[in-house]
C-alpha cells in the first residue's frame, strides 16, 4: 500500500528548496510513496498543477500568527493519516513538528536548507530562534540537511544528520542548448551574457548586481545581464536600474521554466547573496557548465570541484567582481559527459536523491512498525 508523506512548506513556488523537493518528487516510486503538502498561504503556487497531476494533495492553511497556524496544523494532522511528516521551514520546523508530535505522528523529519535567517537581526527574532532551536533539538525523530553547513546551522551539535545533496535533473542541464534562447532575447554573439536566478528579495542582493552592471558598462564591456525571478523588491530594483541608466543592459525576465536553456545561453552566473545554504541553482549551473562568480558568504560546499565557481567578498569593489567575471569566462569547461558523470557519482542527480530519500522513509517506517 502506498504511504503518503506530508511535506510542510511555506508555499511551493520556483525557489531553491521547493525546486529540489519537486526534483525528488518526480523521481520517487509512486507505488511506494506519495507526497502531500501543507502550505501557509491560500494562493495558488507555481508547482500546484504539477503536484496535483502527480497525485499529490495540497492543503492550504491561513493564520495571522504562529499560534493560530500551530493549532490549524495540529487539527489537520490529527484528522489525517500520515506516518511521516517532513518539515522544511527553517526555525518554524520547531512548531510544525511539535504539532505533529501532539497529533501522534510517529516519524517527524526536520530538513535544513539554509545557513542563516533574516530574523537574526531583531531581538524578538533571536528569542524566537532560541526557543525553536530548543524544540528542534528534541521534537524531530530524524534530521536531514542539504549540506554540512546547513546541518551545523540548524542542528548544532547534532550527530547522525542525514545529508541529501540538492538534486537536479542532471541529464536536462548537461544537454541543454541555449541557441534558441539567445535568438529569442536578441543578444549578440559577442556580448557577455550574465544570468542571476533567484527571488527578487533583499537576501539575493540584486542591488549589488546593478552596481556591478554599472562597473561593467564603465569598463567598456559589452554585456547583457538577465535577472530571472519574481519578488516584492522588483520596483526597487527597476528604480535603481533607471537611476544608473542601465535599461538597455539589464532585462528582468520574471519567472521562467527554461532555466537550463538560459544557463546554456549565458557566459557567467552571478550570485552576490547575503547568505545561502546550498543553492540548488549552483548545482544546476555547474551541471550546465556555466561558470559562476558568487559571494564568499555562500557555503564553500557549493563548489563541486570542477573549476566553475569563483568566490568574491562582498566587501570587494564592483570593479573586482567585474575582473573575476571577465577571468572566469575564459576558463576551460568540463565536457557534458564529464559533468554528468561527476554529478551522478557524487549523488547530485534527482534519481540518486530520490533513492536516498525513499530508503530513509522505508527505514523509518520499518522502525515504527517494529517498535
Amino acid at each position: 500500500m502506498t504511504k503518503r508523506i506530508l511535506h510542510i512548506v511555506g508555499r511551493m513556488d520556483r525557489a531553491g528548496a521547493e525546486t529540489m523537493i519537486m526534483n525528488l518528487y518526480r523521481e520517487i516510486d509512486s507505488s511506494q510513496f506519495q507526497f502531500d503538502f501543507v502550505y501557509f498561504t491560500e494562493e495558488r503556487c507555481d508547482f500546484d498543477n504539477e503536484i496535483e497531476a502527480l497525485g499529490g494533495r495540497v492543503i492550504r492553511l491561513k493564520g495571522s500568527n504562529p499560534v493560530c497556524r500551530f493549532w490549524k496544523l495540529y487539527r489537520v494532522l490529527k484528522a489525517g493519516n500520515w506516518p511521516i511528516v517532513h518539515s522544511h521551514m527553517l526555525f518554524n520546523i520547531g512548531l510544525n513538528l511539535l504539532a505533529a508530535k501532539f497529533a501522534g505522528v510517529p516519524v517527524r523529519i526536520a530538513h535544513s536548507h539554509s545557513t542563516s535567517d533574516g530574523n537574526s537581526y531583531s531581538v524578538l527574532g533571536r528569542m524566537y530562534q532560541r526557543v525553536m532551536r530548543w524544540l528542534i533539538s528534541w521534537v524531530p525523530t530524524r534530521y536531514v540537511a542539504c549540506g554540512q553547513a546547513a546541518a551545523k546551522y540548524l542542528f548544532p551539535g547534532k550527530e547522525g544528520v542525514e545529508i541529501i545533496p540538492n538534486a537536479v535533473d542532471v541529464e536536462h542541464f548537461t544537454r541543454a542548448n541555449g541557441a534558441t534562447t539567445i535568438q529569442e532575447l536578441g543578444i549578440a554573439d559577442d556580448c557577455m551574457t550574465i544570468v542571476q536566478v533567484g527571488r527578487l528579495m533583499p537576501v539575493k542582493n540584486y542591488t549589488w548586481s546593478v552596481k556591478i552592471a554599472a562597473a561593467l558598462r564603465d569598463a567598456g564591456q559589452e554585456f547583457q545581464m538577465l535577472f530571472v525571478g519574481a519578488g516584492y523588491e522588483q520596483p526597487k530594483i527597476e528604480e535603481e536600474i533607471r537611476a544608473l541608466k542601465l535599461e538597455k543592459h539589464i532585462k528582468l525576465l520574471g519567472l521562467r521554466e527554461d532555466i537550463a536553456e538560459l544557463m546554456a545561453a549565458a557566459n557567467v552566473m552571478l550570485m552576490p547573496s547575503l547568505h545561502e545554504g546550498f543553492p540548488v541553482v549552483l548545482v544546476e549551473s555547474q551541471a550546465a557548465g556555466l561558470p559562476a562568480v558568487i559571494s564568499s558568504t555562500i557555503s564553500s560546499e557549493v563548489d563541486l570541484g570542477i573549476g566553475l565557481i569563483e568566490f568574491v567578498d562582498l566587501d570587494d569593489s564592483p570593479e573586482m567582481w567585474v575582473t573575476r567575471m571577465q577571468t572566469i569566462v575564459k576558463c576551460s569547461k568540463p565536457s557534458a559527459e564529464a559533468r554528468k558523470q561527476f554529478l551522478e557519482t557524487h549523488g547530485f542527480s534527482a534519481k540518486a536523491g530520490a533513492e536516498r530519500l525513499m530508503m530513509l522513509h522505508l527505514i523509518l517506517r520499518l522502525i515504527v512498525i517494529i517498535v
